[in-house]
């Protein structure tokens, strides 16, 4: 059986509830040794959890697109990058041809697995609460274009999450790369709306939506593919109480000059 995934497969959940399935499952029995070093590693609570969730959802989610269970699936966790399959286990063919991204925002995660490389990046704030300086973070991840659209707009809710968006489609963009934010090319990077004439250079495609949580925080949710050859159809599982309120297609586009 091939172990491969044949596309774009993205989940959202929360935590918690993952954790404790992952628990049923006897951990930490059932992830691999470079998995066990890290989570060896980790002492608060809330972080170890918030790891085995992850590592859970990771299996919970190629499980659901290849008809397996999720303790087939055996992933390494190399520091500083994102997981992957294990060769030795599902072959180097397989593990070369599946690509997967993490990422967690509060009490809640996301991952996405791809036949090519890909990045999620998830953000779930309580924009009223939210004491944040978006300017002065814009000014470090923003072109000139992205900022003054950020300045349009009334100091408060709604630019705190225009400027989510923007910062998420960015760092999904970061990690497909696998190279980290690198602020000295991020504010040379704009995203514009799929559809519009490229400034530039396209260096990406993206979706991203956007969303609250009962409990009323924002939540945006980005998965970025590289090159100029269109994103693929996405599988979204929610496996979370999200009330969805839009969404759309993006382009990452390195400006010239």
């Amino acid at each position: 059986m091939t172990t491969t995934t044949p596309a774009l497969q993205l989940l959202l959940a929360a935590q918690a509830p993952l954790a404790a399935r992952a628990q049923q499952q006897n951990a930490p029995e059932w992830l691999t040794e470079s998995e066990t070093a890290r989570l060896a590693g980790m002492q608060h609570p809330a972080r170890r959890q918030e790891f085995i969730a992850c590592r859970y959802a990771l299996r919970h989610q190629l499980a659901m697109a290849r008809g397996t269970t999720p303790d087939h699936w055996r992933l390494d966790a190399p520091e500083g990058r994102a997981p992957h399959l294990n060769a030795q286990h599902h072959g180097d063919e397989a593990a070369a041809a599946t690509h997967l991204s993490l990422s967690h925002s509060g009490a809640w995660l996301a991952c996405a697995a791809a036949p090519h490389p890909v990045g999620i990046d998830l953000e779930v704030k309580d924009l009223h609460a939210s004491r944040r300086d978006v300017l002065a973070l814009a000014g470090m991840a923003c072109t000139p274009g992205e900022l003054a659209q950020l300045q349009a707009l009334d100091d408060g809710p709604a630019r705190q999450r225009h400027f989510l968006q923007i910062w998420s489609l960015k760092e999904a963009y970061f990690k497909c790369t696998g190279t980290g934010v690198d602020f000295a090319a991020i504010r040379r990077i704009v995203c514009q709306p799929a559809g519009l004439p490229s400034q530039g250079q396209v260096l990406a495609h993206a979706r991203a939506w956007h969303g609250a949580t009962a409990g009323g925080h924002a939540v945006l949710l980005s998965v970025c593919v590289l090159g100029a050859g269109g994103l693929p159809p996405c599988s979204l599982q929610v496996d979370a109480d999200v009330a969805w309120q839009g969404d759309g297609d993006w382009l990452l586009v390195a400006l010239p000059g």
